[in-house]
């Protein structure tokens, strides 16, 4: 009997291992593997973002500001990099994992490749897999930032 009850402990143990959620340091440094180291980096857990952010300021090999009338010519530059990814503010972060696939996008007036985001609503980070334009959101006041790695 005390086999049993032993066993059954040791499984609900197990299963509730697996079953719980990454937390949102883990998703972003499981999302930023293979472009940026992030062992060094202070992630906070509330606001991921802003660590990366940070990190990406000081490791990116280039650094562009986004803007409407630049982002074409900008997002050229994707091709001659490794590894890109876009930060929208403080609550979104976006690798483009496919930039030759594009979607030419009317509020953007550019072909906007393919790319995976994470963007932090309520205190979770919601995964989004779209043509950038569509996790960047459309042109406005926010800062967006390119960092491209090498």
């Amino acid at each position: 009997m005390k086999t049993i009850l032993s066993i059954t402990i040791a499984l609900l143990f197990t299963v509730s291992t697996f079953a719980q959620e990454k937390t949102k340091v883990e998703t972003i440094k499981t999302f930023l593997d293979g472009i940026v180291t992030t062992e060094t980096a202070t992630i906070d857990e509330a606001e991921p973002i802003v660590g990366i952010k940070a990190l990406a300021d000081s490791k990116a090999d280039k650094k562009i500001m986004l803007t409407k009338e630049s982002i074409q010519s900008d997002l050229d530059e994707i091709g001659k990099y490794k590894s890109a990814i876009i930060i929208v503010g403080l609550h979104t972060i976006v690798k483009v994992t496919d930039a030759p696939n594009c979607q030419q996008s009317g509020s953007w007036g550019a072909c906007m490749p393919y790319g995976k985001g994470l963007i932090q609503k309520a205190g979770s980070l919601e995964q989004k897999e779209n043509y950038i334009n569509y996790i960047i959101g459309i042109p406005d006041s926010q800062e967006r930032t390119l960092y491209l790695f090498n």
